[in-house]
């Protein structure tokens, strides 16, 4: 093997290895979401692959040292890596069959799809080394010398994958891809046959032969669009009249057909509580845009208000536009920004904001903070109103993260009201209104008088929660110090459901279509046979 191709294998296997750990956290996301247990999955097995690898590679190369078998390796783990597209819809379909908590679900996934393809990928630097050594006569030098290159071509895969990869192309065509370049990598140095055997699984995966028919489907629904953005795994689907927004495998918003102005999710109906706390308003911010159902019904029952919305995720917004009938209104006003950021830009002075930017499995650490919510306070008017949705529990381990916000927002705001947007008890995970009032003035006696929706009136009163805590107990979330990701972790264990108002379907899951019979029947052929040559070359 030349020393271009000795040194091309080993970049590009590290490449390819980090590649695949960022793609892989958008295979799982529509099943398990987008949780820390999902990425200290994939990190953990890994790592723990890789260590598998150096181990093996090392004991091989004192073996068998040979720039062939190199080769070989190198192949195996772009084999395997091709490989997944084909496997994957398998083990998620049984994972989410087998009902797997968000802890074990992922862990579980993760080895059976990511370890094989990662074990020989960690066998090359060791191997190389070995090689290296042999010709230079100095091994810590060769060593230093495959390791750096060998994390150069991770950095490379990960800055490839994260910024051009992913945000252009559908998640398998990624790892294909990925896999495909390692195998071609690897042949150019093989027998004649090993590359006849590449050409012929390349032409197999791109004709009708290899079609592998992977996608989404959604229990009692259809899956009109799906796509992976910068941000999220994004899907929508149609129940009868209702159409919802999937990030992540979790609905995030939900419109009517029919209606398109109608709230669907009870606790977006909570929205108007800032509009009725004050009825003067003009100007109004959401933060978290999502099929943008809160903007759409202040648009239609409230003439006289402007609705600016910041969301993150610019195809979460075209999205909306495409399949969530937004309006083409004068007073709307979409922008595509962090809302941290936006708020340091812009030089409004907001009536009403509403906070939706929160999920049960991501919290955005940096929209909860002190220094958040006092940048937020000085966009607002004197006495403005915050209307901001948490998914957690007013008791038990799965409240902490709200009475931390509770405590953190009363640092900024005189006046805070709680109210569940469900009847489950206050045990329960469910969509909790946290509203606050810059201004003592605020009056929640008169708003049920004023809001539009006779349910809201009557929610005020029954679903207002009274029992706070002694805060002290909580801490102060600061840019400093917010551990969200520690207090999130109980939430993401517990089950959550979110009602259809009055849509007479239950909300869809997400589940993944498998391989045809046949490309998987192709691709656990191919494995086989190149495993069966590989270990009759070791032994």
């Amino acid at each position: 093997m030349r020393s271009f191709g000795f040194y091309g294998v080993v970049f590009v296997s590290g490449a390819v290895a980090m590649s695949l750990e960022m793609a892989a956290s958008r295979l799982l996301a529509p099943v398990f979401g987008n949780t820390i247990f999902v990425w200290g999955s994939l990190i953990g097995v890994v790592l723990a692959s890789l260590a598998v690898g150096y181990r093996l590679g090392g004991v091989l190369a004192d073996r068998r040292p040979s720039v062939n078998m190199l080769a070989a390796i190198a192949f195996t783990g772009g084999l395997l890596t091709f490989a997944i597209p084909f496997f994957s819809p398998l083990v998620l379909e049984a994972a989410a069959a087998a009902s797997l908590d968000e802890k074990i679900g992922p862990l579980i996934a993760t080895t059976f799809l990511l370890a094989p393809p990662t074990i020989p990928m960690g066998m090359v630097s060791p191997y190389a080394v070995k090689l290296l050594a042999q010709t230079r006569g100095r091994v810590g030098v060769s060593a230093g010398d495959i390791y750096s290159l060998s994390t150069v071509g991770s950095i490379a895969g990960t800055f490839l994958t994260v910024f051009a990869l992913l945000p252009s192309l559908d998640v398998r065509t990624v790892v294909l891809g990925s896999g495909a370049v390692l195998m071609i990598t690897a042949a150019l140095y093989l027998s004649k046959t090993v590359k006849i055997f590449t050409a012929l699984l390349l032409l197999i995966a791109l004709t009708p032969v290899g079609y592998f028919a992977q996608g989404l489907t959604a229990s009692g629904g259809e899956v009109l669009y799906s796509r992976e953005t910068l941000y999220n795994s994004l899907a929508v689907v149609r129940q009868g009249d209702i159409v919802t927004l999937y990030l992540n495998g979790l609905p995030h918003s939900a419109t009517s057909e029919t209606d398109p102005a109608k709230l669907v999710f009870p606790y977006t109906r909570f929205f108007e509580l800032g509009l009725a706390l004050k009825p003067d308003a003009e100007k109004t911010l959401f933060i978290g845009g999502g099929g943008l159902s809160g903007p759409k019904y202040f648009l239609k029952n409230y003439p006289e208000v402007r609705v600016d919305v910041v969301e993150i995720d610019p195809d979460v917004v075209e999205t909306a536009r495409r399949f969530f009938h937004v309006p083409d209104d004068s007073r709307l006003r979409v922008f595509v920004d962090d809302a941290r950021m936006f708020l340091t830009k812009t030089d409004e002075k907001y009536d009403v904001v509403i906070m939706d930017a929160y999920s049960k499995t991501y919290i955005p650490f940096h929209l909860m903070t002190l220094e958040f919510y006092q940048l937020l306070r000085q966009k607002m008017a004197s006495d403005g109103v915050l209307v901001a949705n948490l998914i957690a529990s007013l008791t038990g381990d799965t409240s902490e993260i709200f009475w931390a916000q509770y405590r953190t927002v009363s640092q900024v705001f005189p006046k805070l009201y709680v109210f569940k947007a469900s009847e489950s008890g206050g045990s329960f995970v469910q969509n909790l209104i946290l509203v606050a009032c810059a201004s003592t003035t605020c009056d929640l006696e008169k708003t049920p008088s004023r809001v539009k929706d006779e349910w809201l009136a009557e929610k005020i009163v029954s679903n207002k929660w009274t029992a706070i805590p002694a805060l002290e107990e909580y801490p102060v979330l600061t840019d400093s110090y917010a551990p969200v990701e520690r207090m999130i972790n109980p939430i993401t264990g517990k089950p959550y459901s979110i009602e259809l108002e009055d849509a007479g379907v239950t909300l869809a899951t997400l589940n993944y279509v498998g391989s045809n019979a046949l490309s998987l029947a192709a691709a656990i052929l191919a494995v086989f046979i190149w495993l069966f040559v590989l270990f009759q070359r070791i032994i």
